[in-house]
């Protein structure tokens, strides 16, 4: 498809020559990349006094604030692509899923995995709910987009 007002090809048109509707794809990968990117920095900064506040290791803030380092990157390289990048959206759905399950196992296991706070309990409990609103996003995104 050729965009009428340069003349060069237009890559965010679809099959149909009408562009798809990518926004709310769009939206909730780079809002979930900026989350996921806030909670990497404080994971990695302050993981010693997460580990206190929490009751959540120092070793798990860093593994997870390594892995979210590198998937806010990912989500925001996939947003920000001139197509959306379709296997990235996937993907975030995907991991979203499964880190919603992980937040319900810390918390169905109660303190026999780890000695969690209250704010700890809290926490999990918050972010559990925060992913699936971000993979809910995502999914409607994706389907939206076609």
């Amino acid at each position: 498809m050729v965009d009428e007002l340069t003349g060069l090809p237009d890559s965010r048109l679809g099959a149909r020559g009408s562009a798809p509707d990518d926004g709310l794809l769009r939206f909730s990968l780079k809002l979930d990349g900026t989350v996921s990117g806030l909670v990497a920095a404080l994971s990695l900064v302050g993981a010693r006094t997460l580990d206190s506040l929490l009751g959540l290791p120092v070793w798990l803030h860093w593994a997870q604030g390594a892995f979210l380092a590198v998937y806010a990157v990912a989500l925001w390289y996939g947003a920000t692509h001139p197509a959306v990048m379709r296997p990235v959206a996937v993907a975030a759905v995907v991991l979203n899923v499964v880190w919603a399950v992980g937040c319900a196992a810390i918390l169905a296991a109660g303190t026999s995995w780890f000695p969690l706070t209250a704010l700890g309990g809290g926490y999990a409990g918050f972010i559990g709910i925060a992913v699936v609103v971000f993979g809910s996003m995502q999914y409607a995104g994706l389907r939206r987009a076609g």
